[in-house]
């Protein structure tokens, strides 16, 4: 038995009696907003329409996450038991000690190469309960540099872009930092199957994903959190190439209230919006004999 591999499609516009009605019935009100004079109104509703979407629902959480991680987090935490997790990008370990907390019977694996966020966070979580590793997962191994603001060395925005850093400040800092692939650390490891696998590398996530190629064409990542973000425009990934790099697996975003609202097939409208939002990739149920 294999697994489905395709190249995703993307979904066409088609002219239906539905469309043009709906179309018909709402010209009287985009055409009193679409005007420069109601540009405060049509950004708000904008605004809010992104946020029902599940994009920029950053909402702080209770336990140093926010609000949409915390609920979807809790609502498989049953399936987390046991389970091997990787953080990667843990930064000071607020995810890796919630998946502790929420998990106590699983293997955890976390990961960070930032120098001095790593000293932080060794202080911040039990290595009895999570093995710490001062590296970079991406699509090749060995050094790498690592970027970071001059004046906020070892904020929450070091990257590995020198320009995704620099979309918010001129005044840069550089670490070398070492890097392997996620396939290379699960067979030095000889660990075969992850549970639950969360990116959050600062516009580098796809690089992680294209380090896993052999791990996600076996399905042997069962699922994925990983982000979308303003910082992909430095690195120019597309939505389009984070369906690329999961063929098999189906991509949906993170609602508030924990539950994953579907972005396939894909559908530039939809998914090309480099606003912050959190998204959740896991094996299709299609095979083929």
């Amino acid at each position: 038995m294999s697994e489905i591999a395709k190249r995703p499609t993307t979904t066409t516009w088609q002219d239906r009696r539905l469309r043009r009605w709906l179309a018909h019935a709402a010209y009287p009100l985009i055409w009193a907003i679409n005007r420069p004079s109601a540009a405060w109104l049509g950004r708000a509703i904008y605004d809010l329409a992104l946020r029902c979407n599940g994009i920029a629902i950053n909402f702080k959480g209770r336990h140093g996450l926010n609000h949409a991680e915390e609920a979807f987090l809790n609502s498989i935490a049953p399936d987390l038991q046991g389970g091997m997790l990787f953080d990667v990008g843990a930064n000071y370990g607020s995810y890796a000690k919630y998946l502790a907390r929420i998990a106590p019977t699983a293997r955890i694996h976390a990961f960070e190469p930032h120098p001095r966020t790593f000293a932080d966070l060794t202080t911040h979580v039990d290595p009895a309960r999570v093995t710490l590793v001062n590296a970079a997962l991406g699509d090749s191994s060995g050094t790498l540099e690592l970027f970071d603001f001059a004046d906020r060395d070892g904020s929450t925005q070091a990257s590995l872009s020198r320009d995704a850093v620099g979309i918010f400040d001129d005044a840069i800092v550089s670490h070398q930092i070492a890097c392997t692939t996620l396939d290379a650390y699960l067979a030095e490891r000889g660990i075969e199957t992850i549970d639950f696998l969360k990116i959050d590398t600062e516009g580098f996530d796809l690089n992680v994903l294209k380090g896993a190629a052999s791990a996600i064409a076996d399905r042997r990542i069962r699922l994925i959190q990983f982000e979308f973000i303003p910082a992909n425009i430095a690195t120019h990934v597309t939505m389009r190439d984070f369906f690329e790099c999961l063929p098999g697996y189906d991509i949906y975003r993170l609602c508030l209230n924990g539950s994953l609202l579907p972005l396939f097939p894909y559908d530039v409208k939809r998914c090309e919006i480099y606003v912050t939002q959190n998204l959740i990739a896991r094996p299709s149920a299609a095979k083929v004999q």
